[in-house]
C-alpha cells in the first residue's frame, strides 16, 4: 500500500509512467521515462483537449475544481478515459494521488517557494508571470510548448525563454539555436494578431537579444525587424477601429476593448524598442524610414498621449533618435509631433520626461517651433524642473529667447531658482545665460533687482569679486531698462567706471571684455548726474585719447583704423551724457574728434563706394549711428547748436551726404538732425531743401534716361503723347523763405 502523495511507476512495452502530486498546485504530474520516447501525436492531441500543459516528457493535469465533495473514483475514470498515456492498471495509484490532493487542498502561499526543478512556476497574484526557476538545458522542452493548441501552453514556453534571455550569458546559446529562432519567428508571425501575451513575451526576448549588436545580423536574417514594422502598421489601424467601436459599444464590450488596447500597447512598446536597438546601423534605420515608420511612430505617440505608458517612452526615444536627421524632423513637424508631446506634460516618469525634453530641444532650434512650445504652455513646466533636470534648463534657455516666454517667466518660480543658484555659486554658464535672457524683459529685471535693489547689489558684488563675464552681462541687461531700476545703479557708477577705465584697455581679452561690459552698463544710466561724474573722473581727456586711437594720421592721407568695441561704447556713453545740458557743455572739446571720425569714415566710404558706409572689416554701421546720435543730442540744446551749424560746418555737409544712405537707421538719425538744423537756421533750411530737390531731381532724370533707353527700339511707335519738358514748372522757388 502506498502513502498518499508518493510516486507510482508503471512499466510497459511502450513507455514508463510516473504519477505524482504537484508540490504547490492542485494538479497531477505524469512523467514519461526519457529513454522510452515521447507519446504519440494522438496522445498529445487527447492530452491537450483535457487542459493538460505539456513540458517536455512531463504532463501536468490541472484540477482546479477539485473540492472535498468531488467523487475521487468518478474523477479517476474521467482522467483515464481522456489521458490515454495513463494505463488502466494505474487506477489505484491515480486515486491515491487524487485523494491526497483532495485532503491537502490549496497550499499556503509560503509553500510556493518550493518548486519542482522541471517546471516553470507562476505567481498568480499578478498578471505578469514571474518565472522563478528555468533551466537552459530544457530549451527543447520550452520549444515544445509552442506546438500546443492553447495560448496558455505557448505563453508558458515564451515566458520561460524570456526569463532565460534576461541573463546575458544565456543569449549566445539561445541565438545560435536555429530551431529556437525559427520557432520564435514562426509563432510571432502566426499569433501576434491573436495572442498579445505570447507575442509580447517573444518580442521582449528579441529585445534582450537586440541589446547586443553582435546578434543583430541573426535577428535581421530571421526578418524580425520587418515583422515589427508589420505589427506596428497593423495595430495602429486596429486601434482606430477599436476606438470607433468603443463609442457605440456597451459597458462590458468597452471594458474588454480597453484591456485589449492595454495589451496592444505593451506589444507595440516591445516592437518599437526592438527597432530602436536595430537602428544603430544607419542602413537599417533608412530602410525603416522608407517604410513610413516616422508617421507610424507619431501615430503610436497619439495612441498613448492621454495616459503615458511604456509605449509612450519607447516611441519618444525612437523619435529622438530619428530627429537627428532634418528630413525625419520635417515629417514629425508636419504630423503634429510637437503638439502631441506638449500634451504629455506634466510627466512624472523620469525616463520619459528626459527623452521628451531632449526631443523638444531638437525641435527648438527651428525658430518657427519655439512659438508653438511657448503657446502650448511648456515654459511653466520647464521652470519647475530647472533645479533637478539639466535638460530642462537647456530647454528653458532656448525658450527664453522668445519674448512671450520672457513675459511668462515673471509668473513662475524660475527667477528665484536661477538667482539662488547663481548667488550660491552653483549656477552653471547655462543658468547665467537664462538669467541674462530673461533680464531683457523689464518686469523680470525688476524682480531680479528686488524692491530695494538687494538682488542687483548682490549680483554686482559677486561679479566684481569673481570678474564673471556672464554676470556683468546680466547687469548690463538690467541697466538697459527705464524706470526704478535706473536709480539702483547710481551708487555703483563710480565703481563701474573705474573698472571700465582700468580694464577696458587691457591687453588681456578677459579683462578687456569685462571692462567693456562695465562701460556698456554705464552707458545705459540716463538718470545719473553726468556733469558731476565727468568732472570727478576726468572722463573727457580719457575718452578723447581712446577715440583718437581710431584715427591714423601717420600716413600721407589720414585714415580710420579698426574701431574697437570700447570706442563704440564710449560714443554711446557720450550720447547718453549729451541728453543733459550741463554734461553736453563738458563734451564740447570732443566735438572736433567726433567730426573727424565721421569725416574719415565718409572718405573711406568714398574710396569704397561699392561697400556700405564703412568697410565690413573696419567700421560697423552701429558706430556711425551712435556718432550721429551724439550730434543729434547736442543739436537739441540751443546753446550748443550754433557751434555745430556754422556756415562752413563740416557736420552739416556730412549730414546731407548721409541723409540718403542705404542704412535705414542712419537715414532716420540724419533726418531728425537735419530737421532740427532747419528749425534753428533759415540758411540751413534752404540748403537742406535744395539738396533734397537735387537728389530727387537726379533720381527722376536717371529714371527718364533709363526709360528712354528702354524705348529706343520703338521709334516708329506712336504713344499718343508729346511731352514737352521745357515748359515743366514744379512751383519750387529757391529764393522763397520756408519759415
Amino acid at each position: 500500500m502506498l502513502r498518499p502523495g508518493s510516486s507510482v511507476s508503471y512499466n510497459s512495452a511502450m513507455h514508463q509512467v510516473t504519477i505524482d502530486a504537484h508540490p504547490t498546485e492542485q494538479a497531477v504530474v505524469v512523467r514519461f521515462d526519457q529513454s522510452s520516447g515521447s507519446p504519440s501525436n494522438t496522445l498529445k492531441k487527447r492530452a491537450s483537449s483535457a487542459n493538460v500543459e505539456s513540458l517536455g516528457y512531463q504532463k501536468v493535469i490541472n484540477l482546479k475544481e477539485l473540492s472535498p465533495n468531488v467523487d475521487i473514483r468518478a474523477l479517476s475514470n474521467v482522467i483515464l478515459q481522456i489521458c490515454l498515456f495513463i494505463p488502466a492498471t494505474s487506477r489505484s495509484q491515480l486515486e491515491q494521488v487524487l485523494y491526497f490532493l483532495q485532503k491537502r487542498g490549496t497550499p499556503r502561499m509560503s509553500s510556493s517557494r518550493s518548486r519542482s526543478s522541471s517546471t516553470v512556476s507562476f505567481d498568480r497574484r499578478s498578471s505578469q508571470a514571474a518565472v522563478l526557476n528555468v533551466d537552459l538545458d530544457k530549451v527543447d522542452e520550452y520549444i515544445e510548448c509552442f506546438y500546443g493548441e492553447t495560448s496558455a501552453e505557448k505563453n508558458k514556453g515564451a515566458v520561460a525563454l524570456h526569463e532565460l534571455s534576461k541573463t546575458p550569458q544565456n543569449l549566445t546559446a539561445l541565438v545560435n539555436n536555429e530551431t529556437l529562432m525559427m520557432a520564435l519567428a514562426r509563432v510571432f508571425r502566426e499569433d501576434w494578431k491573436k495572442h498579445f501575451d505570447v507575442a509580447t513575451n517573444i518580442m521582449n526576448l528579441f529585445v534582450n537579444m537586440s541589446k547586443f549588436s553582435i546578434f543583430h545580423g541573426i535577428l535581421l536574417h530571421h526578418k524580425i525587424g520587418s515583422l515589427c514594422v508589420n505589427a506596428i502598421e497593423h495595430e495602429t489601424k486596429r486601434y482606430d477601429l477599436w476606438i470607433a467601436e468603443m463609442k457605440k459599444a456597451d459597458q462590458e464590450t468597452q471594458r474588454k476593448l480597453k484591456n485589449a488596447i492595454r495589451k496592444q500597447a505593451m506589444l507595440l512598446a516591445a516592437c518599437i524598442t526592438m527597432l530602436t536597438n536595430l537602428a544603430t546601423d544607419i542602413s537599417v534605420e533608412l530602410k525603416m524610414v522608407r517604410r513610413n515608420l516616422v508617421v507610424l511612430l507619431v501615430k503610436c505617440l497619439q495612441m498613448s498621449s492621454d495616459s503615458p505608458n511604456p509605449l509612450t517612452t519607447s516611441t519618444v526615444k525612437f523619435l529622438l533618435k530619428l530627429s537627428i536627421f532634418e528630413e525625419n524632423k520635417i515629417v514629425m513637424e508636419q504630423n503634429g509631433t510637437i503638439e502631441k508631446l506638449l500634451k504629455l506634460f506634466p510627466i512624472h516618469d523620469l525616463e520619459l520626461r528626459k527623452a521628451t525634453i531632449q526631443l523638444l530641444f531638437n525641435f527648438s532650434f527651428d525658430p518657427k517651433n519655439v512659438p508653438k512650445m511657448v503657446n502650448g504652455g511648456l515654459v511653466p513646466h520647464m521652470s519647475s524642473l530647472i533645479e533637478s533636470d539639466n535638460k530642462a534648463l537647456n530647454m528653458l534657455y532656448l525658450l527664453s529667447c522668445n519674448d512671450d516666454a520672457k513675459a511668462m517667466l515673471a509668473y513662475t518660480d524660475a527667477i528665484q531658482s536661477l538667482m539662488r543658484d547663481v548667488l550660491s555659486g552653483r549656477g552653471s554658464e547655462v543658468t547665467k545665460a537664462v538669467l541674462l535672457n530673461i533680464c531683457l524683459e523689464k518686469r523680470n529685471a525688476q524682480l531680479v533687482c528686488g524692491a530695494g535693489g538687494q538682488g542687483l547689489d548682490l549680483l554686482i558684488e559677486m561679479s566684481m569679486e569673481s570678474r564673471d563675464l556672464m554676470l556683468i552681462k546680466v547687469i548690463r541687461a538690467i541697466s538697459s531698462h527705464d524706470g526704478p531700476t535706473q536709480n539702483m545703479f547710481l551708487k555703483w557708477i563710480d565703481k563701474l567706471l573705474d573698472v571700465a577705465k582700468s580694464e577696458g584697455t587691457d591687453n588681456s581679452e578677459s579683462k578687456s571684455s569685462f571692462g567693456l561690459e562695465c562701460m556698456g552698463a554705464v552707458a545705459e544710466i540716463k538718470v545719473a548726474p553726468w556733469a558731476k561724474i565727468i568732472q570727478s573722473h576726468s572722463l573727457v581727456p580719457w575718452m578723447k585719447d581712446q577715440l583718437q586711437e581710431g584715427i591714423d594720421e601717420s600716413q600721407e592721407v589720414t585714415v580710420l583704423r579698426e574701431i574697437k568695441p570700447l570706442q563704440l561704447q564710449i560714443v554711446i556713453t557720450c550720447g547718453t551724457m549729451a541728453r543733459q545740458l550741463d554734461a553736453a557743455r563738458l563734451l564740447v572739446p570732443l566735438i572736433d574728434t567726433f567730426v573727424h571720425l565721421l569725416q574719415y569714415s565718409w572718405k573711406h566710404n568714398k574710396a569704397n563706394y561699392s561697400l556700405p558706409i564703412f568697410s565690413a572689416c573696419q567700421i560697423d554701421d552701429e558706430f556711425v549711428v551712435q556718432l550721429l546720435y551724439v550730434f543729434l543730442q547736442l543739436l537739441k540744446h540751443k546753446d550748443l547748436s550754433a557751434r555745430l551749424m556754422t556756415q562752413d560746418s563740416e557736420l552739416g555737409a556730412h549730414m546731407i551726404d548721409l541723409m540718403h544712405d542705404a542704412n535705414a537707421a542712419v537715414r532716420e538719425v540724419c533726418d531728425n538732425a537735419l530737421l532740427i538744423m532747419g528749425e534753428h537756421s533759415e540758411d540751413w533750411a534752404k540748403r537742406i531743401a535744395g539738396e533734397r530737390f537735387k537728389w530727387h531731381n537726379a533720381q527722376w532724370l536717371e529714371m527718364v534716361e533709363r526709360d528712354d533707353h528702354e524705348f529706343n527700339n520703338y521709334d516708329n511707335e506712336d504713344f499718343g503723347a508729346d511731352f514737352n519738358f521745357d515748359n515743366f514748372d514744379d512751383d519750387f522757388d529757391m529764393n522763397e523763405k520756408l519759415f
